[in-house]
């Protein structure tokens, strides 16, 4: 289900498959013409140049931090297969991660759809925070606040499906090993998920959404969301998340919030901000935060431009604020690039 540590040669076998799939190297038979027409490659990679402007932190480097490889193919009115590799770190959070590579299948799915119903099973986006990531829309320059902070995966290994009931009300529910894409399952307890989702009037959105997981202790996340989105000009979103339990530890709470947005003031040219809060619980037994190394805040701000529709470069810049007095601030400036098929 995962490829560790990718040996060349299995890459390699990799790419010529999908170099193959992308397009028909020999003519094709008539009734095989639908497969090559129906399919797509898939192409997504982010890369920055970073260099640090804080007292303690100076260091500088070029970086590709993520490259999506797939295709997908539209077999008939219903039915659609996808698979997709991602290629960094998205399990390894050392301070060496950036140093090596490793190749995950993202996804590896079916999808069923029929009218309001839609169905994917596999190795599946997860419907966490697909939303949210949706209105913030730079997940080139800085992920989403779930995914940042560690309150799930993007993809998972499991079944969701979605059933749009009308033009205002749109309900999801999901059932996945709950350790995330990048590993295999090791127990036999599962994450149940329900999200409903509201879109009250054309431009405002809301969602909430909730997962539990039992292993002796209850694992929850709870998360709130609205966003207003006017045309393709301006976008606002905010977003509350708990998590319960924490890797089922009773009392190992965490919680915060993001407020973010964008203003495209030309067809070009695009504004965007961004403010992150995260704190964990005091326990009884210590009388302070339990996982205080990772409580603070995040601000990240800048101007994007786009010069061809799948071409996206922003200079900006980050910064991460600990609330532990014996850690250094860290401040960044960042030039990141995201191009696509």
């Amino acid at each position: 289900m995962l490829f560790s540590k990718m040996k060349d040669t299995d890459f390699f076998i990799f790419l010529t498959v999908f170099f193959l799939l992308s397009g028909p190297v020999f003519p094709q038979e008539s009734d095989n013409k639908g497969f090559w027409e129906n399919g797509k490659p898939i192409l997504r990679v982010f890369s920055n140049f970073h260099t640090g402007i804080s007292e303690d932190n100076d260091n500088s480097a070029f970086e590709i931090r993520r490259a999506y490889l797939g295709y997908q193919n539209q077999l008939s009115e219903n039915f659609m297969v996808l698979v997709k590799l991602d290629i960094g770190s998205p399990e390894d959070l050392s301070e060496f991660s950036l140093l090596r590579r490793y190749a995950y299948f993202k996804n590896a799915a079916l999808r069923f759809s029929m009218g309001k119903f839609r169905s994917h099973f596999g190795i599946v986006d997860a419907m966490q925070f697909r939303l949210q990531e949706s209105f913030w829309d730079h997940r080139y320059v800085y992920k989403s606040f779930q995914d940042e902070h560690r309150f799930g995966a993007s993809a998972d290994l499991g079944w969701n499906i979605v059933y749009r009931m009308n033009r205002y009300v749109s309900a999801d529910f999901s059932v996945m090993n709950g350790e995330g894409y990048t590993q295999l399952q090791t127990d036999n307890t599962y994450k149940g998920a329900l999200g409903i989702s509201l879109y009250p009037v054309e431009s405002l959105t809301l969602r909430v959404y909730y997962d539990l997981m039992a292993c002796g202790v209850s694992q929850q996340t709870i998360a709130a969301f609205a966003g207003y989105r006017m045309h393709e000009t301006l976008a606002l979103g905010v977003e509350y998340n708990v998590k319960i339990n924490e890797d089922y530890k009773d009392g190992h709470n965490r919680d915060g919030y993001s407020v973010y947005g964008y203003w495209n003031f030309f067809r070009e040219y695009q504004v965007f901000l961004r403010y992150d809060f995260i704190r964990s619980s005091v326990t009884e037994q210590d009388g302070k935060p339990w996982d205080l190394v990772s409580d603070g805040s995040a601000f990240v701000g800048g101007i994007q431009y786009m010069p061809i529709q799948n071409i996206r470069i922003a200079l900006n810049y980050q910064d991460w604020y600990p609330y532990a007095g014996n850690l250094p601030n860290k401040s960044y400036l960042y030039l990141n690039l995201e191009y696509k098929l």
